[in-house]
């Protein structure tokens, strides 16, 4: 995969009518971009200029319920990430779309997941 390690956040951009995230990054040599595609749901922390990533990893789906129990249980109330009755209904629904959940860790900054169909990184320049 093509490495983003120790790269510069510059922007990141939510496209809800495509269902698209783009996140500009840069380090001393090139600039890339991370593109989530088909999102359903995501949260970022801590965001600020000159965030520095550390890593992206995709994690089991499992992980994404567990580690964000509370969060999920806490957006029931405003429809949050999608319309459902329980949590179990919520999984099940969340598994047909055979999404991914990827984890942004940064060494500095802006931190977060998204729940996406699939991730990309891509040369700008």
């Amino acid at each position: 995969m093509n490495t983003i390690h120790d790269c510069e956040i510059k922007s990141y951009f939510v496209n809800f009518e495509n269902k698209d995230i783009v996140i500009n990054i840069s380090n001393d040599d090139k600039e890339k971009q991370i593109i989530f595609h088909n999102f359903l749901c995501y949260k970022f922390y801590d965001e600020m200029p000159y965030s520095i990533i550390l890593d992206l990893e995709e994690r089991a789906l499992d992980k994404f319920f567990t580690e964000n129990k509370e969060l999920l249980i806490q957006g029931k109330k405003n429809v949050w990430p999608m319309q459902h009755n329980s949590l179990e209904e919520l999984e099940e629904e969340i598994r047909k779309e055979h999404l991914t959940y990827q984890v942004l860790y940064s060494l500095y900054g802006m931190n977060g997941w998204v729940l996406a169909e699939r991730v990309e990184i891509i040369d700008v320049k």
